[in-house]
Parts: C-alpha cells; structure tokens; sequence
C-alpha cells in the first residue's frame, strides 16, 4: 500500500522539480533567493558586529576604570588646602630638621631618621602636611648619595628615611621644594584646561597649504578633523582647513598658549627664591661605622620582571649600585660591542632616549693600551648614523638609524608620539603611538626596546599620561605573547632644570607620573630603570644628565638588555 503511494507522487514531485528549474533560469527568481540568503547572512553580521561593539564597550569601560583607579590613588597623596596669604605657607627657612633616632653610632645597614617639623613665614607651626620635600645623603669626596624616602605625618611633620649603605661621614639635604599650598595649586592648574601647550598643524597637497589649531581639545564651531585610535581610545583634533582633506596633515609644531591657572598670591610660591630651599639643620655631618652586624647576602644579576623598591639604588665612586641587583657598568665601545652585537635596538620616546643614539654615535670611548701597558681612553662610535649628516641636537624630532655593519648591529630612535613639545614644524606623517610602533615589532631574543616618556606630558590632564602607559603595557603584553623573550626596558623620566617653569614643566607633574609609571608596570617582565631615583640621588637638575649620572643609566639599561 505504501509503494502504490510513492508511486502515485512521482509525477507530481518531477513536475515541481521542472517548474522550479524552469523558473531558477528567471534572473528575477534567483534574485528573490538571493536576497533572502543575504539578508540572514547580513542579519548575523549585523548581531556579530553587535556583539562586539557589546564587547568593546565593556574592554574601554575597563580601561577608563583602570586609569581612574591610577588616578585617585595619585590625588589621594596632593593636598586639598586653599593659599590664603603668601605668609600662611611653609617657610623652608623657618622650618626645623634634627635627627630622629639619636644614637652614639650608626652602622651599615641601619637607617638614619630625620625628623622635619615645618612652619609658615609667620614662624606658626603648620598642622598639616602634603609638603613636595626632596632629600638626599651623601659623601662628596667617595662619590657616594642616595636618596631620602619621606614619610608624611599629615600634621606638618615628616620622617625621612636614609638607609645607610656606605661607612664614611655623610651630610644630609633636605629641601623643600614646594609648599603643600604650592601642590594643591599646581594640582588644580594641571587639571584645569586639556595642556596649557597648543599646536599648529600643516596642511600640505597639491601645492595648497594650510596651518591650522590643533590639541586634545579645540574650542571652536567650526568643521574638525578627528584623529582617533579607537584601541587605545587617544584622540586629537585639528581644526579641518576649507580645501583639503584630513588625511593632509603633514606637519606639526608646538605653540606656547603663556595660559596660567594660577593666582598673584599662588605665583608667588613658584619664584626661584622660593623653589628647593634647604631646611635648617641642627646638627652636622654623621659618622657612619662598618660594624659587621649586616646582611651582605649576595645579589643576582639585575633581569627583567624584578621589583624595583624606594629608593633603588645608591652612587658609590659615582657609580650606580642598585639595592635589589648587580648592575654590569657599561663605559668603553668595547662593553657595549660585547653587549649589542648581532641585536636590533630600538629607542622609542624623547630626547631622553636620543641621548643614547647619539652617545653610540658621538661620544662614547674606547680603550687603547700604550706602550707602558696602560689604558687609554679616547673617542669611538659603536655604529655610525645613515642619511643624517649633523651631530649633538640638530633636528632633534627627527627618525634616527645607525648602522654597524661589521657586528651586525642596527640601532633606532623614534619619537613616542603626539604631543611633542616642539616649537618648529617637524614631519607628523610618521608618527604613531608607542604602543603601535611596538605593535609592528616582531620581536625575537635579539630584538630589544626600550621606552621613556614624560617630558612632554608634564603640560597635560595628568589622566592622558596613564592612559598612555596602560597602553604602552598593553601592547608589551601583546609581544610577549607572540615573542616572550624580547627584552623591554622602561626608562623613567629625569628632574630636570631648576630654572624650569614650574607650572607647565616643573618636576612636581615629573613626580606624579613617576608614580603613575611605578604603578603601570608592576609585576610584567620589563626592566625598570629608575632614572628618577638616580637623578635626586646625584643631585643632577637636568633634563639630559651628563658623566656619571647619564652612565649609570646607560648601564642599567643595557644590563637589562644583555641579561
């Protein structure tokens, strides 16, 4: 019964068949399927592209998360105190330091306490703190300083602590730098605009130019161009030029926008006269005995990933001994031969990071045996620049390369990226973010980078730093998982010049950011050289440190790099 059945729908089922293939032939007919299979096929697309942009919100939700955490963290340390009168504030040359932890000897390997008790210009007795304080122990003749770490009371008191790692007769500094009326002020100044820097941006195609606003905010309602990394979530605007398009840019410069957030009265406490004045002590320099009673355990060799504490590390015979590790010290071409040879370098940052092209390029010595067997120093290169023909600073914002071809060794500086603090034209096509240019980095055992920044950040939001650091560490995250054994090495930023203007580029938004930078990059497998540490501890107040200071941190970086 059941085959007469199947039998009876055959002809049937034959005669749908032939009209559908019939119709199949109408372009019309297979239009009309078409545009059903693609409408599901575009409905999923539409639910996947959903999904992620779900997604994504969620990633920038956790970043903006993370850099608020930074954030209040850091604001938790700044004062919240209002300058009534220039008088009410501390007055370094009324305040008093004597040491805290009296003792009738003191040993290596103890720690010396002093006690700062401030006061205002009227001689009253402050009762509270959040004092910008900077300190520091040395013995000049062994080319020996470390710094102090201050502990703050909250009531006008401080406790700096200088751990005692040499035996010799040690003087202390203490200086204020700035009043905690000082802090509270610059706190707000930094956080009041979006950068008291503006730009110029140049607008170059078919023989047409324009040099329009530029900055992280304009205040304009005319047409903007927007030059947005959704990843990193950084963006910067230019004000669009009529006739060209936005991807034209070509150029760009820094301008001095001579903005301030500050009153009369709080300017004030920013004159040269009052900025790092040394608190009065009552009593003189300390004798420091070797007593045998300390710990000398033996160190490892400084590696990438190892904590870096406070301080890190000290000068004796103007050499650099950090606390945690044994740090190789790098001088003569031949230390840096042995070290580099057969490795890419790549420098990515400021002029900071410039310094070392140019020290393997201009300055570096080598040694030389004369005929009475002693050593001679004179000046060498480890690799030599392509196509650029000048020296020292000249151009400074430009693309470095140096070559050695002999020992395979290949060198490169690139700056980090908008906003550089440049006031001529420098080329702006090549530009990118230091987390893409690591991005476009294979990486390998052989292939090392090292990172600063800071310098040109000290004139913004405080908020577009860390944001920049948490980017720069997720892009190291990335290559280390495509190649773990690249060697990565951040640098933190020096002090710089005392004659610097301190609400745009004063060593106080250094500081904050070196905690910011401290904070950023806890427990990931880079090398840290504390730069910031090294520079308080020489006392060396410039930008680009020289002699022994700039050679302590060319040898704690390469001791990371050739670990």
């Amino acid at each position: 019964m059941a085959m007469i059945r199947s039998t009876t729908y055959v002809p049937l089922v034959l005669a749908v068949a032939f009209c559908f293939g019939f119709a199949w032939h109408n372009y019309k007919m297979q239009d009309y399927f078409k545009t059903i299979f693609q409408t599901c096929e575009e409905t999923n697309l539409i639910k996947e592209y959903a999904e992620k942009q779900d997604t994504k919100v969620t990633e920038t939700s956790i970043l903006q998360k993370k850099i608020n955490e930074i954030f209040n963290k850091i604001e938790k340390l700044i004062p919240t105190v209002t300058l009534i009168s220039f008088n009410k504030s501390t007055s370094a040359k009324n305040s008093k330091a004597f040491i805290a932890n009296q003792k009738a000897q003191y040993c290596i390997g103890e720690e010396l306490v002093v006690q700062l008790d401030m006061y205002d210009y009227l001689n009253k007795r402050k009762t509270y703190g959040g004092d910008f304080i900077r300190s520091r122990l040395n013995s000049p003749e062994l080319g020996a300083s470390v710094s102090g770490k201050v502990e703050d009371f909250n009531n006008g008191t401080y406790h700096v602590h200088f751990p005692l790692y040499w035996e010799g007769n040690v003087k202390i500094s203490a200086m204020l730098f700035h009043p905690s009326e000082g802090i509270s002020a610059l706190w707000r100044s930094r956080h009041s605009s979006l950068g008291v820097v503006g730009f110029k941006g140049r607008y170059m195609k078919f023989n047409q130019d324009a040099i329009m606003d530029c900055g992280f905010k304009l205040n304009t309602d005319n047409e903007v161009c927007e030059y947005l990394d959704p990843d990193d979530e950084e963006a910067y605007f230019c004000i669009k030029p009529p006739n060209l398009p936005c991807e034209s840019l070509t150029e760009m410069k820094a301008v001095n926008l001579f903005s301030s957030y500050l009153t009369k009265e709080e300017a004030k406490l920013f004159q040269r006269s009052n900025v790092a004045v040394e608190i009065p002590q009552n009593f003189k320099s300390i004798q420091v005995t070797d007593c045998k009673n300390h710990n000398s355990a033996a160190k490892p060799k400084c590696g990438t990933g190892m904590s870096s504490p406070v301080p890190s590390g000290y000068f004796y015979r103007n050499i650099w001994n950090p606390v945690y590790c044994n740090m190789t010290y790098y001088k003569t071409k031949e230390d840096f031969l042995s070290c580099l040879q057969g490795k890419k370098l790549f420098l990515i940052g400021d002029s900071t990071l410039r310094q070392f092209i140019m020290y393997f390029t201009e300055n570096i010595q080598t040694t030389k045996r004369t005929t009475d067997c002693k050593e001679k120093f004179k000046k060498s290169k480890v690799a030599k620049y392509f196509a650029y023909p000048w020296k020292n600073w000249a151009y400074w914002e430009k693309t470095l390369l140096a070559l050695n071809m002999e020992k395979d060794i290949f060198v490169s500086y690139k700056r980090h990226g908008f906003p550089l603090e440049s006031f001529v034209f420098y080329y702006f096509k090549e530009d990118k973010y230091t987390s893409r240019q690591i991005d476009q980095h294979g990486g390998g055992k052989d292939t090392i980078i090292v990172i600063t920044m800071g310098q040109h950040f000290r004139q913004f939001p405080l908020h577009l730093y860390i944001r920049r650091a948490l980017n720069i560490r997720r892009a190291i995250e990335r290559l280390f998982l495509r190649s773990p054994d690249t060697k990565v090495i951040i640098k933190t930023e020096n002090t710089r010049e005392m004659t610097a203007p301190v609400e745009r580029i004063g060593d106080f938004h250094g500081y904050t950011q070196y905690l910011a930078l401290r904070e950023v990059f806890q427990g990931i497998n880079v090398g840290f050289v504390d730069a910031w540490d090294m520079s308080i501890s020489s006392a060396t107040a410039t930008v680009h440190p020289p002699g022994n200071t700039f050679q302590s941190i060319m040898s704690m970086t390469f001791t990371f790099a050739c670990f």
